[in-house]
């Protein structure tokens, strides 16, 4: 009786110890954000019914879910395939976390991502060579878009609001990319790297040329440094075969460059962050320039920033002057607990408007999960206050 008694706890332990080898080789995890405030917007475009309506400015006060992230649910994990090989994979979705009517949420039902499981869905692999990621991805970009501002691409001060990876003239979509590849070469000596390219970016907000049944490409290089207090990074990026439908004529590639850098000082946080982008067949340029300050406070940041958008693109042989907008930007969170947050942020963005030698600027202060679209000349605020929990 002792012996089998002896036999069935030396098998027990046998199996535990299996399981705790297995739960070594394999992980899953459910994560995911809940975001609710309360936000402001003034000098924004009122929703029309018919497209060609003029303009009309109106106020809007309510109920968002991305004053900081928009709100998103998500599994991650790996399996360890061979010893140096390991298999990795994501799947996460955006929900409108204070109803499908929270403050403008772009008619996207999932309020961001444009779809069920769409703000992120790959499969890799990791090994000593580094990791490779495919599946519809956050573009490289897009991905480091908050690595120079002092938001962290985040509040209603967010870079995102004067940024070209949304403000672009061509319509490009860059902030996702669906049927992507994108590699991530392995760190050495505080150098990184990374290469991202997508064949079909349908899926990503890109127009499809009418008179060319090929999808639009994208192909994108990025690489950083990081040694100490100083972190510096630059991204390259193309997209061809896109055009927007209202601008024929400005071509259909569209290169972008961003660099960006921080700075820790001990006492406070500097950040810079810069964008050009062109045309294959257009005059003129876009550009984007913001300069930003972080500093702690106890358990809270202080974040103040201010950008500045120019835009001459033209169709050649046409030539036009810049048209500017100017973002100021301040906000404060506050670090309730390891994964809660409460935060306030405020944002004034100043458009220029039309003349015959310029198009004048319609850009608009939003955040993560509260999309607002802006009047040409008309001069944009937002204000937001709330809580956002991780887990």
């Amino acid at each position: 009786m002792k012996l089998s008694r002896w036999l069935v706890q030396v098998g027990a332990g046998a199996a535990a110890c299996c399981g705790c080898a297995q739960a070594q080789d394999t992980s899953l995890q459910l994560y995911g954000s809940i975001d609710v405030g309360v936000a402001r917007f003034s000098g924004v475009r009122q929703h029309s019914s018919d497209p060609d309506a003029p303009p009309v400015a109106t106020s809007i006060t309510g109920m968002g879910a991305g004053g900081v992230t928009g709100s998103r649910l998500g599994v991650r994990g790996s399996d360890q395939l061979m010893p140096g090989l390991k298999l990795d994979f994501k799947a996460e979705t955006g929900f409108c976390g204070v109803g499908l009517n929270q403050l403008d949420s772009g008619g996207d039902p999932y309020c961001s991502g444009g779809g069920f499981m769409q703000r992120e869905s790959w499969l890799g692999l990791s090994g000593s060579l580094g990791t490779l990621r495919m599946g519809r991805q956050v573009t490289l970009v897009n991905l480091h878009s908050g690595n120079g501002d002092a938001f962290d691409n985040a509040y209603l001060g967010q870079v995102g609001n004067l940024s070209l990876v949304g403000n672009n003239r061509m319509g490009v979509g860059m902030g996702r990319a669906s049927q992507a590849v994108t590699w991530f070469a392995p760190e050495a000596g505080g150098f990184s790297a990374q290469a991202q390219y997508s064949p079909h970016t349908r899926g990503s907000g890109t127009w499809q040329d009418p008179d060319d049944a090929r999808d639009p490409t994208a192909l994108l290089f990025a690489a950083q440094y990081r040694g100490g207090a100083l972190a510096l990074g630059v991204d390259w990026g193309q997209w061809r075969r896109v055009r927007a439908i209202p601008e024929p004529s400005l071509g259909d590639t569209y290169r972008l460059w961003a660099a960006y850098a921080s700075l820790n000082l001990g006492t406070l946080d500097l950040f810079v962050q810069g964008e050009q982008g062109s045309s294959n067949d257009a005059n003129g340029d876009q550009r984007m320039i913001n300069v930003g300050v972080r500093l702690p406070l106890g358990r809270g940041s202080l974040m103040a920033s201010m950008g500045r958008y120019a835009d001459s693109m033209a169709p050649r042989p046409t030539h036009l002057d810049a048209s500017y907008a100017t973002q100021y930007a301040l906000g404060y969170s506050y670090q309730l607990s390891q994964r809660t947050i409460a935060y306030v942020s405020a944002a004034h963005i100043a458009n220029e408007g039309a003349t015959p030698t310029r198009l004048g600027t319609d850009l608009a202060v939003g955040a993560a999960g509260d999309v607002v679209h802006g009047i040409v000349g008309r001069n944009s605020n937002g204000v937001a206050l709330g809580i956002s929990h991780s887990f």
